[in-house]
């Protein structure tokens, strides 16, 4: 159950380290500025990355990139320490959408989010609130991921998957050059969501 805010909606949330995000189904769906990070941080190649860990999905004319579960659709980043705590092995490299959660992005134009109500944590701790810059990062960042797929499949007549390709070939070649958005150190070191109290 999705309810719908706005970004200045502060609510109360602490992350409990239960499995509920990340360990039934993860519908999490990646640019190519997501899979390039991921890819670097576990040392691999982006093709060798989306063999392993993605499934691609055309729909129409566009390839969608959704991360693969395992077994009832568990992520595969997801682990258990020995206290039966989870936590994630990709953590400073994770997807933009898993850094918002609870908190989720329908739309990257739109003023208005959506928390999703079925995460125990919510009502849990400290009051929190969206980033406001890093929503802004993550919003441009998925424009740019389908202005560019949708330039490559439309305006130069790319199948979605060489699109696909292409579009993380570049985005490849731009991380290798230092790219703004490829700084993991940066990245980490901006909070999603703000406590507020």
């Amino acid at each position: 159950m999705f309810k719908k805010v706005y970004p200045e909606t502060s609510i109360r949330f602490n992350c409990i380290r239960c499995d509920v995000c990340c360990g039934t189904g993860p519908n999490v769906s990646l640019t190519i500025f997501d899979v390039i990070r991921m890819a670097s941080f576990v040392n691999i190649h982006w093709r060798q990355f989306l063999e392993i860990y993605v499934d691609v999905i055309i729909a129409d004319v566009f390839p969608f990139m959704k991360l693969s579960g395992i077994g009832k659709g568990r992520c595969p980043f997801l682990r258990f320490d020995t206290e039966d705590k989870t936590y994630c092995t990709i953590y400073k490299a994770r997807p933009m959408k898993c850094r918002l959660y609870p908190y989720i992005v329908m739309s990257p134009s739109s003023q208005t989010l959506y928390v999703d109500e079925k995460c125990p944590g919510i009502g849990k701790g400290s009051k929190v609130k969206v980033n406001i810059e890093f929503l802004r990062r993550y919003q441009s960042e998925l424009k740019e991921h389908y202005n560019r797929l949708n330039g490559l499949i439309m305006e130069e007549g790319y199948e979605p998957l060489e699109a696909l390709y292409q579009a993380l070939d570049e985005a490849y070649n731009e991380a290798k050059n230092g790219a703004e958005w490829f700084d993991l150190e940066s990245l980490s070191n901006t909070k999603p969501l703000i406590e507020l109290d």
